[in-house]
């Protein structure tokens, strides 16, 4: 009787004992695979673009979506994107609330976000901060944007080709009068007598202000209006398809929205900044603090073919110019 009391006593303990062993390792296994998930989920990056436009049109605001598909196709990253952002109601929030969620880069679409991020910089020193456009740095905030310069001398060459009043006008959507030379000598390598008449909306999306101006210009004599408003700049072709004046687009080729109104257009892709950022970011050396120039080798502008306006020897004349402004840059 004793012996099998003794065998039942064994036989408990171990089963108590297994058990024990048992539930440890269980226990082992599920921080294992904890730590294992964690991992992967690091290994996906996460990015927030912010911009205070929409996307679902064809001017600035959907660059941001073309970036976010831009990064998402070349890398393994998770990129979160946000629209009409209010800088004043909705940024501070935002920003905490994607911090918070884990996310390391945060990209703002745009100059008018460079201040700002230059005060969340500093409350958040462990997120990378990056402005498209903008003049703010930090340790932890750096500029990409593009100098377009060159292929702007190319446009204005094309337009001094076609101005008969020899008078070009230039709207453009912030004031950069003394730092865009590109335009000007390239109108003046033609002929140094065209004048060139030059004002600002203040606003990518003004269509308002946009016609207003150019309706002022055409009534100054202009006959090839230079238009660098993303958004305004379908109501400036229009007024200029309308009045049977020329003029030259911004941002993407607009020939399609007048043919025998638009010159040329200057383009840029923006989603060749998106990928810059993120090459850079991904790197061991990282982003640096610093305002960061890209170029044609960046792939981040050109020039959109010439219209059926221009004669066979003006286009030649227009190539040989380009090739030889970009050759020297």
């Amino acid at each position: 009787m004793k012996r099998n009391q003794q065998v039942k006593y064994i036989l408990l303990i171990t089963l108590g004992v297994t058990a024990v062993v048992f539930v440890f390792l269980l226990s082992r296994s599920m921080k294992i695979m904890d730590d294992m998930n964690a991992a992967v989920d690091k290994e996906h990056e996460q990015v927030l673009i912010l911009t205070t436009d929409k996307v679902t049109d064809q001017s600035w605001g959907s660059r941001a979506y073309k970036g976010k598909m831009k990064m998402e196709s070349l890398y393994d990253v998770e990129v979160d994107l946000e629209s009409e952002v209010n800088l004043e109601n909705d940024l501070d929030s935002l920003v905490q609330q994607y911090i918070q969620g884990g996310t390391e880069l945060i990209i703002g679409h745009g100059r008018e976000f460079s201040e700002s991020f230059y005060e969340l910089s500093n409350q958040h020193s462990e997120t990378q901060f990056v402005t498209v456009h903008g003049d703010y740095i930090n340790n932890n905030l750096a500029v990409y944007t593009f100098d377009h310069q060159e292929i702007e001398y190319v446009a204005g060459a094309a337009a001094a080709l076609k101005t008969k009043a020899q008078k070009i006008g230039v709207i453009d959507a912030i004031n950069n009068k003394h730092k865009d030379w590109g335009f000007p000598a390239g109108v003046q390598s033609i002929n140094p007598e065209i004048e060139l008449v030059y004002d600002v909306v203040y606003s990518r999306d003004d269509h308002k202000k946009a016609l207003q101006i150019a309706r002022e210009m055409m009534e100054q004599g202009v006959d090839v209006i230079y238009s660098k408003g993303n958004s305004y700049n379908q109501s400036v072709i229009n007024f200029a398809k309308t009045n049977g004046i020329f003029v030259i687009g911004y941002l993407e080729d607009q020939a399609y929205m007048a043919e025998d109104a638009v010159l040329t257009s200057v383009l840029n892709d923006v989603s060749q900044v998106y990928a810059a950022i993120m090459k850079d970011f991904l790197s061991e050396e990282g982003i640096e603090a610093e305002k960061k120039y890209l170029t044609t080798r960046d792939g981040v502008y050109g020039l959109a073919s010439l219209g059926n306006m221009y004669t066979e020897e003006e286009m030649i004349l227009i190539e040989n110019i380009k090739k030889e402004i970009l050759q020297e840059s």
